[in-house]
């Protein structure tokens, strides 16, 4: 309890509740709303570095600390390039919130080891990049589209360089041809993505085709040169997890099909990663095994049936969510399984 509200926790809450008003400043049409909303948006990215200082200055560093400073930074950044769309280039958004997302949950994937993944000099300059462009958007001055570009550059080299160091941890080379395939596959998913959400629907199923015909070649790839990694497995499932959640929400938000769906297949995909990441954390090995396979690939064939509105696409999604669940329950039951001491 004493750590729940420990000085810099207190701070970290204090950001996070000043998010929307923040975001509130932001889209108010009110005179110098957009300096009040830069003012409020540099004092929340100044608290960063006060939390630290005196976590550190303190002896306050605390588990809960390290998992929510990270969260409330990637809020902050990423509610403002949210709202920010239109002034800011879709594309680029999307490309620095899903960095964001993929580096944050590696880092919470790594606490339960006692590993902790400090943040780097490169780190340190994409966050001060990030803040500086987003800043200069809100303020609309000269060159905000280039420094916001340098922001995203410098934002996947980071990205980059911390996966690296996450190979180094579990021991393991990342730096592979499969994991080359996975990052292609990862950064297209933007562009997939645009061009769905404005409707260029040709060019967005030729990029999704790319996408899932890379995935099958990444795995070849990996067997055939014998670099199959437990990172490799779990990088490649989280990028069908993101490429199958983000599809199912911009379908949603174009309105081919109903939140019940996004409902439905979010919640139990989540609860799907977590009973991976659980089963991870007790028997250290990735699970796997046909039955995900072939939820993955139905997952497309779904994703696909959506997109061009075939008439059987609510049956498919149903067989999907069937699917989805029955492979949860097996790989609950083979943990449970794994976990029974043998009787002698």
């Amino acid at each position: 309890m004493k750590d729940l509200f420990s000085k810099p926790n207190q701070i970290t809450y204090i950001r996070i509740l000043l998010i929307p008003v923040f975001v509130m400043f932001l889209l108010m049409e009110i005179p110098y709303g957009n300096y009040i909303a830069a003012f409020i948006f540099t004092i929340l990215s100044l608290s960063d570095a006060l939390d630290g200082y005196i976590a550190r200055k303190k002896h306050q560093i605390t588990s809960l600390g390290k998992i929510l400073d990270p969260i409330a930074d990637k809020l902050l950044i990423s509610a403002a390039l949210i709202f920010l769309i239109g002034r800011i280039q879709l594309w680029m958004a999307v490309v620095i919130i899903v960095r964001e997302i993929v580096i944050t949950a590696a880092r919470i994937f790594f606490l339960p080891k006692k590993v902790v993944i400090s943040a780097s000099t490169l780190g340190k300059i994409k966050t001060i990049s990030q803040i500086i462009a987003i800043l200069a958007v809100i303020l609309n001055v000269p060159f905000n589209w280039w420094l916001m570009l340098i922001a995203v550059i410098i934002t996947i080299v980071s990205g980059l360089d911390y996966l690296l160091k996450m190979g180094k941890l579990i021991g393991e080379n990342i730096l592979n041809i499969p994991n080359v395939i996975t990052t292609f596959r990862l950064l297209l998913i933007p562009l997939y993505l645009i061009n769905l959400v404005e409707l260029n629907i040709n060019f967005a199923l030729v990029i999704l085709t790319i996408i899932v015909l890379s995935d099958k070649l990444d795995g070849v790839s990996a067997r055939i040169a014998k670099q199959i990694t437990k990172f490799g497995r779990v990088y490649d499932a989280f990028v069908d997890f993101l490429l199958i959640v983000s599809s199912l929400i911009a379908s949603y938000i174009i309105g081919f099909i109903e939140f019940f769906w996004i409902l439905l297949f979010v919640v139990s995909i989540v609860i799907m990663v977590v009973t991976k990441i659980a089963h991870y954390r007790k028997l250290k090995e990735v699970s796997s095994g046909v039955l995900g396979k072939i939820v993955v690939g139905i997952s497309y064939v779904a994703i696909i049936a959506v997109i061009i509105d075939f008439v059987y696409k609510f049956e498919i999604l149903i067989l999907i969510a069937m699917l989805v669940y029955t492979y949860i329950i097996s790989d609950i039951y083979k943990s449970l399984i794994k976990n029974t001491p043998k009787s002698s």
